[in-house]
């Protein structure tokens, strides 16, 4: 496994996709940054910068898909898995040493955001913009390593286990942009309200005319409501949604994370195990 990790961190620093995704995450941090800024030159107050340390979220499934499969599916097409299994490496520490790369690349892409929005949020706003409860920055912190860990288990099982790298791109980055509509639209969803207000008006003959309030059509009721709840929870695009708006409050969303990760990564091995790579 050390072996397998030390080449990798070395394909790691020369990978092209992940310099552009770093490059990306780093001006999408320093564009919230100098965004707060002019608000507050415009409109005088000084924003809480806190909770956008975790804005990464609306793009860091994207980026994880495409840096997979094209990191992983350049192993199939050079050849170097079959190397890796006649060297004598078991095919369970291959699949393992992917998935450490995959979680090793998404973490690098996350602090190329993050130290660009808090150094120039600091140097333009004073680090007290960034100040926020150190109890639900430590909780989000490890929502979001554990949503990072979900997004890696998917896009490496769909690596790993698609050899062409063309068809393993497009799969991935469709999925990761299903899952981030699905998130949304379980979000808009769910934030809708149960009632129509009540309004009033005057009819043709002067008479003042009062309407009660309406039931929604579009407001999930019952059974429909439940799932979507548990929906809200568990998927990794609604997750993403909700740690770059509010942030996650609830314990549900990083258990569900590991979970998938769990989950994708034991099937993922298994299937690994028994596929033919010739």
């Amino acid at each position: 496994m050390n072996r397998l990790l030390s080449a990798g961190f070395v394909r790691l620093r020369k990978n092209k996709t992940l310099w552009f995704s770093m490059i990306f995450m780093a001006l999408f941090g320093i564009f919230l940054a100098i965004s707060a800024y002019s608000d507050y030159s415009l409109f005088g107050l000084k924003p809480s910068l806190g909770r956008t340390l975790f804005a990464y979220g609306q793009f860091i499934g994207i980026l994880i898909s495409a840096f997979s499969s094209l990191f992983l599916g350049m192993e199939y097409s050079d050849g170097t898995i079959r190397n890796k299994l006649i060297a004598g490496h078991k095919r369970i520490t291959v699949y393992l040493s992917g998935l450490i790369l995959n979680l090793a690349a998404a973490l690098l892409m996350v602090l190329s955001f993050q130290l660009p929005l808090f150094l120039l949020g600091s140097a333009l706003l004073g680090i007290d913009c960034f100040s926020v409860e150190a109890g639900s920055f430590i909780f989000n912190l490890a929502a979001g390593f554990a949503l990072m860990a979900a997004y890696c288990a998917i896009f490496t099982f769909i690596s790993m286990l698609c050899q062409k790298r063309a068809v393993a791109a497009v799969i991935g980055i469709l999925t990761s942009f299903i899952l981030l509509f699905l998130g949304a639209y379980i979000m808009a969803s769910l934030s809708q309200p149960e009632y129509w207000d009540g309004y009033s008006f005057t009819s043709d003959t002067g008479e003042l005319v009062e309407m009660e309030p309406e039931p929604n059509p579009h407001y999930p009721r019952g059974t429909k409501r439940k799932v979507y709840e548990f929906l809200f929870d568990f998927l990794p695009g609604a997750q993403s949604l909700r740690l770059s708006e509010a942030g996650l409050c609830s314990w549900q969303p990083p258990v569900y994370s590991l979970a998938i990760t769990v989950l994708f990564s034991g099937a993922g091995i298994l299937l690994f195990r028994k596929k033919d790579l010739n």
